[in-house]
């Protein structure tokens, strides 16, 4: 007959199995046991805020190196930045270790080391050497240096120095007058030339390095007139007639006349045609001529910027501006002038002083405080000659794509050695900056002076990828040629850089 073991006997069994299994796990007295810590790991490091060294100084990022035992900001703080007297919040991994902080050679603070309190709010001198020491719990220590990068440069300056100048592309020395264009991605310098006529070509101008090649033709040209649409170049010849031409070299007579070229949108030229003594708005595509509307009275007949073309985030439809101009009474405007492709239209509400023969230039503007910048653009009016036949090197600037004008701050101001000039042109290229500090020897050396505040470049994001950054677009601003009072060419190209965007960007 089989034995029947009852269930509250195996369950008191099951009971005392396990009631030996965990006596047999423990250290005999059925307490748990002690792990020590050997965690020396930085968790968090920042700023404090203070307002009075720099606004949100507590939103500066700090890159926490545990590989190379460094603690630093890789976005440098603006030049001149005080960090004499910063508090510092730091936060260890593990709540059971201590900092020590230890500072040498700083300018105003004398040698010393104390244990880190987050509650004491005590000042470090960052301009000397400061380590902080994490100890563990079972006496393990980790040093790490921390670093305060402060920018030695005035950020939000232009700077001319090995970056300044360089002669026009030509063969000889022997210049008579010059103008550049662009036609998609390619520059064309025509220039005049005591012996003859050159076009050079580049898509780089900051490697210097243009294909030159004589120019024969067979009329005499209005270089002033030289013109690039997407499709085509064009010239004036001294009667009015209209050339053609798809490399600057080969010229053809189109059949058709104008009194003068505006400029060009997309593959159409934009020009006044003199109607038996009425002024007219033409376009040229496809050769043929289109005779339009009278222009407004107000409306220049010679004497363009360039026209430059922009989008808006309220239109689909592109638009080109240009500002300044000499009207039919022989005298000049300093308002701004926009096309959308069907109408013109004047945009000023504050114009610029009257001048003919400025330089107009699309650069962009961020604003907002030193971690948060927006962007958006802004225009440079440089330059030019005023009622009296005087030219000036004065720079205007508009927020608003040329409705309101006023006069750029000092720091927007050319420096002194750039002297007054009409009839230059401007383009912006972006730079390789690995490329552009190779060639850098090429660039003649002047002083540098500063843009204002509202050229800056945007604030890095908060995070940070492990990548680093060896190589990065840095735009330019390339001046070419001008004419001075006495309308005598300069022989420039004038190269300028916001030292900013020449920093290597934060990753």
């Amino acid at each position: 007959m089989k034995k029947i073991i009852p269930i509250y006997a195996l369950l008191t069994a099951f009971a005392l199995l396990m009631s030996v299994s965990c006596n047999d796990n423990g250290n005999g007295n059925g307490d748990e046991p002690t792990v020590i810590s050997s965690n020396t790991l930085v968790s968090a490091f920042s700023l404090a805020e203070n307002d009075s060294v720099l606004a949100s100084l507590d939103s500066l990022h700090f890159t926490i190196d545990v590989d190379n035992r460094l603690i630093y900001n890789a976005d440098s703080l603006p030049k001149g930045t005080k960090i004499n007297r910063l508090v510092a919040n730091i936060s260890l991994y593990d709540y059971n270790s201590t900092g020590t902080i230890r500072i040498s050679g700083a300018q105003t603070m004398e040698d010393t080391t104390y244990t880190y309190n987050s509650s004491a709010n005590d000042s470090i001198d960052f301009t000397g050497n400061v380590s902080l020491t994490v100890n563990a719990a079972d006496g393990s220590t980790r040093e790490y240096r921390i670093l305060v990068n402060v920018h030695q440069m005035e950020a939000d300056s232009l700077y001319w120095n090995q970056l300044a100048r360089r002669n026009l592309p030509a063969r000889s020395s022997e210049l008579v007058s010059q103008k550049t264009v662009q036609k998609n991605e390619e520059l064309f310098c025509l220039v005049e030339e005591e012996r003859g006529f050159t076009i050079s070509t580049t898509d780089d101008p900051s490697a210097n390095n243009w294909n030159i090649a004589s120019v024969e033709f067979g009329f005499t040209p209005v270089i002033d007139s030289f013109t690039a649409t997407d499709e085509a170049l064009y010239i004036l010849s001294n009667d009015g007639s209209i050339h053609k031409s798809s490399d600057g070299k080969i010229w053809t007579d189109t059949g058709a006349d104008c009194h003068s070229i505006i400029g060009s949108y997309a593959d159409r030229l934009l020009c006044i045609i003199n109607d038996n003594g009425t002024y007219r708005h033409g376009e040229f595509n496809d050769n043929n001529l289109t005779v339009l509307s009278e222009i407004e009275s107000d409306f220049p007949v010679s004497g363009f910027s360039q026209c430059i073309s922009f989008g808006n985030d309220w239109s689909s439809v592109s638009q080109i501006l240009f500002a300044g101009g000499t009207m039919q009474n022989g005298k000049p405007n300093g308002c701004a002038w926009g096309y959308d492709g069907s109408n013109w239209g004047k945009i000023s509400r504050i114009p610029i002083p009257a001048l003919t023969g400025v330089t107009l230039l699309r650069y962009f503007n961020y604003l907002g405080d030193y971690y948060n910048l927006q962007k958006y653009p802004v225009w440079l009016a440089i330059g030019g000659m005023d009622t009296e036949g005087k030219t000036t090197n004065k720079v205007y600037i508009s927020y608003d794509n040329g409705v309101t004008w006023s006069l750029g701050d000092e720091y927007l101001q050319l420096p002194d050695y750039i002297t007054p000039f009409t009839n230059a042109q401007a383009f912006v290229y972006n730079t390789t900056m690995q490329a552009t500090r190779a060639m850098s020897s090429i660039w003649e050396a002047m002083p540098s002076r500063h843009l204002p505040y509202w050229l800056t470049v945007e604030s890095q994001p908060k995070t940070r990828v492990s990548a680093a950054v060896t190589s990065w677009e840095c735009p330019y601003i390339y001046i070419f040629g001008g004419e001075n009072t006495n309308g005598i060419l300069m022989n420039n190209i004038w190269k300028g850089v916001l030292n900013r965007l020449s920093f290597k960007p934060v990753v």
